[in-house]
């Protein structure tokens, strides 16, 4: 096949790769929880296989390739069809594994008396995760060993250059691949529509490479068995070292190197939002550049040889790029470029993409050069003898996909919490540079090599500058950057902490509260105008009810939801749900406001995903779900508006319980709160939506009661409920007049709004797609807001003042300034 074709065919299945791996990452988010586990499973299963993958196949490409120069490329064609065919399962399977997880999955109690996880649960999950995705990873490891054995041929001397080439186009196709997914394929074609989309192009790959073989073999004789200088002997002392120690240093760095990368995932989090386009961008970056790195190394092992010191050389290079880069971003700059984004209008989604990549490019583009370089150089260190090409290629494939799975793995869970991410970033340019030991070991006994013993001091000298540098800059620069409240007087920052899964940071303004921040962004408070739609969230749901007893709480925020809860004398039981175990910890700065509710007997802390959680229970468990998630444009935070979530809520409430969600419309585009709406209407066709406080809305429906607010009803159990009345008067709601004012729009509103908009769902989870950056205009839809049907609702709200309150409340929703910006400010009742 010639070559053109073939790097052509290899492109087209980099990109199936990453769609694949896009996808089941999103996928086991929403059936195992979004977590960082769930997401290290997928990514520690994925690269795990690719890297056993590699190695069977290159060995078993080599004693193909010594009878017939051909096998290897046929069975190439047919791991691709492969590929296609459990590809086609997995996509079929995955709806079904979510039951199967919540059924076996059970907590058991921490240190603290949390429930987490129990350690059964998680095997069952891991497993379940090999089972499905274990067998496609193993072949898609195989498809670049096989490929690398078949263009190398005889010729193991060019092994650098092949290796470099078919790894970079691999990689281009990754990129585009990575690129395409979040911002093309799942926004227009759905979830399922675009895995299919993977299945098709390995289908069409397979099938292409089988033609173009059977082609050339009717009109050409059967190729001469390759004949080629036998392998040294396997335990031959020297060779055997050699790659070993190439095989360590490349580990190392392969460690290093994705546990940078997590590393510049949470810090460009944290700095430019969680949007998906922040994610995939990144990820489009280094991998553009990886490939960029890979065809370099390919090209200047084959014009200068000396593998040994470019490699050398790559490796110091990235530890001095990746820190001084890092440390010399202008934040300033890229805060002034985010201002200036609606300057003149609203900005085009191509400016907001450029917004998003300058400060990437700046960062992380060289270094990701530097990383592309690593795997084809130590290929071109080791590959000795055309016999055992393939498998060396899949041995050092193994060593680096081992040591990218470790890395990911101890970054998130260890050093990030440990360290932060100042010092994490110190250390794993510090792996980089021990990475030089070993590959100092293996190459200077090969004067070809060109790593001299007199190299190698500079080498390391070169990488001990730059941690120098780095370990004197403020230990916690990093996080900082991340979060501009703490340089706006004359707010006082109280705690910062690192996590798995996030940044934490508690700031303080005299004179109005306390503030909780996570990656960067305002999550909750106790503020008495956050306090206020907060409380409502449990309060009204729990008025409506006679003797509500249990209650589940999805995000616990600053305690504001719960704590409201409790106050209700018949609740038995509160569960709270949270992923953070980093926010549960920073509850008692919020103790004036939360009265310190997490020791509250009737309270149990669940460590999980709130929606994992609702599969393990049982249907008819709770009186009231209430949810509070994060930033609603953010990743992974649209499996908590999908219809089939709902669903599942509404099958977790007793009959006539509630459901509340907050809505906060102003922070997503007119279509993206209409999709919401409609889908939160499919499951709860009696849903009314509350203001409680400004735009700070709240969906509420009912599982088959009489979603209407009946005032006598709710007078007579607040006096019932002393301390309920108590926290209503104290953040004005406590006249039939405020409470009434709540209401916003009715469910025949609501339906008017919504009439022939398609639903967020699990397939098409358009939340995290409408939002590129903070500059994507938003605003919420003027039909959003109807008080005129509130009779329809309270169907005693009689009071001669309440149609003077609702009508400076409809003047002051049908203002732009509320509409676009959210600017508010309550009025007194009459």
């Amino acid at each position: 096949m010639r070559a053109p074709l073939l790097y052509l065919l290899f492109f087209l299945s980099g990109i199936s790769g990453l769609v694949y791996q896009v996808v089941w990452v999103r996928q086991f988010g929403n059936l195992f929880g979004n977590t960082v586990w769930s997401a290290a499973v997928v990514t520690a299963i994925f690269m795990c296989g690719l890297g056993v993958g590699g190695l069977v196949a290159g060995r078993l490409a080599d004693r193909l390739h010594a009878r017939d120069g051909a096998a290897p490329l046929r069975l190439y064609a047919r791991v691709e069809l492969g590929i296609a065919v459990l590809g086609m399962l997995v996509a079929l399977a995955l709806p079904w594994v979510g039951r199967a997880s919540g059924a076996l999955s059970a907590y058991t109690p921490d240190a603290q008396g949390w429930l987490v996880l129990s350690v059964s649960s998680q095997v069952w999950r891991y497993l379940l995760a090999l089972v499905l995705l274990g067998p496609i990873t193993l072949l898609m490891g195989g498809t670049l060993t096989l490929l690398i054995r078949h263009q190398v041929g005889s010729q193991f001397s060019a092994a650098g250059w092949h290796v470099g080439a078919l790894y970079g186009v691999n990689t281009a196709g990754a990129a585009l691949g990575a690129f395409l997914t979040d911002l093309a394929f799942i926004p227009a074609l759905g979830v399922r529509d675009t895995q299919l989309l993977a299945v098709a192009l390995n289908t069409a790959v397979g099938l292409c490479a089988l033609l173009v073989l059977r082609q050339g073999a009717s009109s050409a004789a059967p190729p001469p068995p390759v004949l080629s200088e036998p392998a040294p002997p396997p335990s031959m002392p020297e060779e055997s070292r050699l790659v070993h120690l190439t095989g360590m240093a490349l580990a190392l760095s392969g460690f290093a190197s994705m546990g940078m990368e997590m590393l510049w995932f949470r810090y460009f989090s944290t700095l430019l939002g969680g949007f998906r386009s922040v994610f995939s961008l990144l990820l489009t970056v280094i991998l553009v550049c990886m490939w960029l790195g890979a065809t370099l190394a390919g090209g200047l092992v084959r014009r200068l040889g000396r593998p040994a010191l470019l490699l050398g050389s790559a490796l110091t290079l990235l530890v001095i790029t990746s820190l001084g880069l890092l440390a010399s971003l202008d934040v300033e700059s890229v805060r002034a470029s985010e201002r200036a984004l609606g300057h003149g209008g609203p900005p085009s989604r191509l400016a907001e993409h450029l917004f998003l990549l300058m400060p990437m490019i700046s960062a992380v583009g060289l270094p990701s050069v530097l990383m592309g370089m690593t795997f084809p150089l130590a290929n071109a260190l080791v590959q000795r003898a055309s016999a055992t090409v393939g498998g060396r290629a899949g041995g050092l494939y193994l060593w680096n996909t081992a040591g990218a799975v470790l890395g990911s793995l101890c970054t998130g869970f260890l050093l990030l919490p440990a360290l932060g991410m100042q010092r994490s970033m110190g250390a794993l340019a510090l792996l980089t540079t021990l990475a030089l030991l070993p590959l100092a070991l293996a190459a200077i006994p090969l004067p070809e090599a060109g790593l001299s013993r007199r190299r190698v001091p500079t080498l390391l000298a070169g990488c001990a500058l730059a941690l120098v540098g780095w370990s004197g800059q403020a230990p916690d620069k990093l996080l900082r950057q991340g979060f501009p409240i703490v340089d706006v007087e004359p707010v006082r920052v109280l705690a910062t902490s690192e996590g798995p899964n996030e940044t934490v940071l508690i700031a303080e303004v005299e004179g109005l509260g306390r503030a909780l921040y996570t990656n960067g962004h305002s999550m909750a408070g106790n503020e008495p105008t956050a306090q206020r739609y907060m409380r409502a969230m449990a309060h009204v749901p729990l008025l409506q009810q006679e003797s509500p007893r249990r209650v589940g709480i999805i995000c616990f925020g600053a305690g504001n939801t719960v704590h409201a809860a409790s106050l209700h004398p018949s609740v038995e039981k509160l569960d709270v749900m949270d992923l953070s175990r980093n926010v549960l910890s920073h509850a008692d700065y919020f103790a004036a406001t939360n009265g310190h509710v997490l020791k509250d007997p009737r309270v149990t802390v669940h460590v999980n995903d709130g929606r994992q959680h609702l599969r393990m229970r049982p249907e008819g468990t709770y009186d009231l779900i209430t949810l509070e998630p994060p930033p609603i444009a953010f990743a992974g935070v649209g499996s908590l508006y999908s219809r089939e979530f709902y669903a599942l809520a509404r099958s977790r409430l007793v009959p006539g319980g509630y459901f509340t969600q907050w809505l906060p419309a102003y922070q997503v585009p007119e279509h993206t709160s209409r999709a919401m709406v409609r889908a939160f209407l499919d499951v709860f066709p009696d849903a009314v939506l509350l203001a409680g406080y400004g735009a700070e809305l709240i969906l509420m429906g009912s599982n088959g009661g009489q979603n209407q607010l009946h005032l006598a009803e709710v007078q007579r159990r607040l006096e019932a409920r002393p301390q309920v009345k108590a926290d209503l008067e104290r953040f004005w709601l406590g006249s039939p007049v405020e409470y009434a004012g709540l209401f916003s729009a009715s469910t025949r509103g609501l339906e008017a709004l919504t009439r022939g908009v398609a639903p967020v769902t699990d397939d098409w989870p358009i939340t995290e797609y409408s939002m590129a950056s903070t500059g994507t205009p938003r605003r919420m839809p003027a039909g959003l807001f109807a008080l005129e049907d509130l009779t329809t609702w309270c169907t005693d709200c009689d009071d001669p003042r309440l149609p003077a309150y609702t009508d400076e409340l409809k003047r002051l929703y049908a203002q732009e300034e509320f509409l676009s910006r959210a600017e508010f400010a309550l009025p007194s009742p009459p």
